[in-house]
C-alpha cells in the first residue's frame, strides 16, 4: 500500500466509524442512550473529526522515512509558528469588533493559524509534515501562554490532518499554489469543526455558515498563499538549498 493510500484510507475508516458509532448511539439505541440524540451537524463534526485524526494515525509510520534534516526544520518552522500564533491572538482579538456589523466575519483572519501545516509540508514533501508541524505548533503556542489552552493540541492535530488528507490524495507529488490553497481550506474546515464542539455549538446557523465560508476564503488567502510566498522568499534566501522546494525551483528554471 503507497504512503498516499494508507493515509486516504485510514482517514475514511476512522471517518467512518466515528460516523456509524455516533449513529448507533443517537438513533439505534436512541433513548437508551442519556444526552445523546441525532444531529446532523454533530454529525459532520464528528465525521470530519474522525477523518482528521485518521489521517494523522495513518502517517505514524511514515516517519521513519524523514531525514534528521527534515525533523529538525520541521521542529524549529514549529516553534517559529507557534510563537507568531500566540501574537496573532492578539489580532484576533483586536478585529472582535467587526463581530458587530457581520457575525462570524472576523474569522476572516483565522487562516494565519494553518500556515505551519502548509509551510512545512511545501518544504520538505513528505508524509506527515501538515500533521506534525501544525501539532507541534499548537503545543508550543500552548506552552508560551496562549489563553486557549490544552484544546489547541486538538485544534493542531484536527487541521493538520485535513490539510494531510488533500496532500495524500495527490499522491504527496503535487505542492503547487492551487493544491497549498485547497489544503488550506481543509484545515479551515477542521478548525471551525473543533471551535463548533468546544465553543459555538449554542450559535445559528447562519452564523456558523458565514464564518465556514470566512475561514474557507482565510485558508486559501492567510493559509495556502502565504504558506507558498514565505517558503519561496526563503528559497530566495539561500536557506533551504538542501530541500526538495529549493530544487523544484531549480527545475523550473
Amino acid at each position: 500500500m503507497s504512503k498516499s493510500v494508507r493515509t486516504l484510507v485510514y482517514a475514511v475508516l476512522v471517518g467512518a466509524v466515528t460516523l456509524l458509532s455516533y449513529y448507533v448511539a443517537a438513533v439505534i439505541r436512541g433513548p437508551k442512550v442519556e444526552y445523546v440524540s441525532w444531529n446532523p451537524v454533530v454529525a459532520v463534526v464528528l465525521t470530519v473529526m474522525g477523518l482528521a485524526s485518521g489521517a494523522a494515525w495513518g502517517i505514524g509510520g511514515e516517519l521513519k522515512s524523514w531525514k534528521t534534516r527534515d525533523a529538525i526544520l520541521v521542529a524549529n518552522l514549529a516553534l517559529v509558528f507557534g510563537l507568531l500564533f500566540l501574537g496573532w491572538g492578539m489580532i484576533w482579538d483586536l478585529v472582535k469588533p467587526i463581530n458587530a456589523i457581520i457575525p462570524g466575519s472576523r474569522d476572516l483572519v483565522y487562516g494565519f493559524w494553518f500556515l505551519a501545516g502548509l509551510v512545512a509540508p511545501y518544504i520538505i514533501r513528505k508524509p506527515g509534515a501538515a500533521v506534525v508541524a501544525e501539532t507541534l505548533a499548537a503545543l508550543a503556542e500552548w506552552l508560551a501562554g496562549s489563553q486557549w489552552g490544552f484544546t489547541l493540541l486538538i485544534s493542531g492535530l484536527i487541521q493538520g490532518g485535513m490539510a494531510e488528507i488533500v496532500f495524500a490524495a495527490y499522491g504527496y507529488r503535487r505542492y503547487k499554489l492551487d493544491t497549498l490553497m485547497l489544503a488550506g481550506a481543509a484545515a479551515g474546515v477542521g478548525s471551525l469543526v473543533v471551535d463548533y464542539f468546544f465553543w459555538y455549538s449554542k450559535l445559528q446557523p447562519g452564523v456558523l455558515l458565514i464564518m465556514l465560508v470566512a475561514r474557507l476564503i482565510s485558508g486559501t488567502v492567510l493559509g495556502g498563499w502565504l504558506a507558498k510566498v514565505i517558503a519561496d522568499g526563503l528559497v530566495r534566501s539561500g536557506a533551504l538549498g538542501n530541500f526538495p522546494v529549493a530544487r523544484e525551483g531549480k527545475e523550473e528554471i
